[in-house]
């Protein structure tokens, strides 16, 4: 399997099974709407059925699955109002984190961003979707984290993983999108540098519109099938 997220490694059976759930979300293998076979996972790791269902139970608590009677577990699907909503919350979250991350940046921060940065435009013509996915998570948590508030860090943590998925279905599929994107990455990491937060917190909003108004096209046709 390739290299997971830090924030992702697994520590435990249940966590591991929540990493390869997670995985097979953010690489399109399972879609939203789509049923996930419980046997079929558990196949995978050599184990029974009862596992998975408990992994797959802390994903419906978080909302990123669906539980029904007769029918199983499916990924959640969220209309375009929903993800915009979530967006939204997590535009508040991010901001306050910036506002007190960019400040206590060091040389060393950049340097990971920048590296984080040139995984992903490494991961992108390599058509490695997996480390992009990571490259790109790595890189926008980094001011994160260092903001020291570690429940908020894992409050945004916890709402990208319910919507990083959509990103990867209706964003990453377009080359000239994820060109954009990537030079964004680069005007990010240079206001950092320069810890300026007010530049920051305004070129992410800028890169949050863009990916959303992108976005907005796929999931309302999708609406409507």
């Amino acid at each position: 399997m390739a290299e997971r997220p830090a924030a992702l490694a697994p520590q435990s059976l249940q966590e591991a099974i929540l990493v390869h759930v997670r995985q097979m979300l953010l690489e399109g293998i399972l879609a939203p709407g789509e049923k996930i076979d419980v046997d079929a996972i558990a196949r995978d790791f050599g184990i029974s059925p009862p596992p998975v269902r408990e992994a797959l139970k802390q994903l419906q608590a978080e909302r990123v699955v669906s539980w029904a009677p007769r029918k199983g577990f499916r990924v959640a699907k969220l209309s375009f109002a929903d993800f915009s909503e979530l967006q939204h919350i997590t535009t508040v979250l991010e901001a306050e984190a910036i506002r007190l991350g960019v400040p206590r940046l060091t040389d060393a921060d950049i340097a990971q961003m920048t590296s984080q940065r040139e995984r992903m435009e490494q991961a992108r013509s390599a058509q490695d979707m997996w480390t992009q996915i990571v490259a790109h998570r790595e890189m926008h948590f980094v001011p994160y984290i260092a903001s020291g508030m570690s429940r908020l860090v894992e409050e945004i943590q916890r709402f990208w993983e319910h919507t990083d998925h959509y990103r990867v279905l209706y964003l990453y599929k377009g080359d000239a999108d994820q060109e954009v994107s990537l030079h964004q990455h680069v005007d990010i990491i240079e206001a950092c540098e320069q810890r300026d937060v007010a530049s920051v917190i305004a070129l992410m909003d800028e890169h949050r519109t863009f990916a959303m108004t992108h976005m907005r096209t796929g999931m309302e046709f999708e609406e409507r099938l």
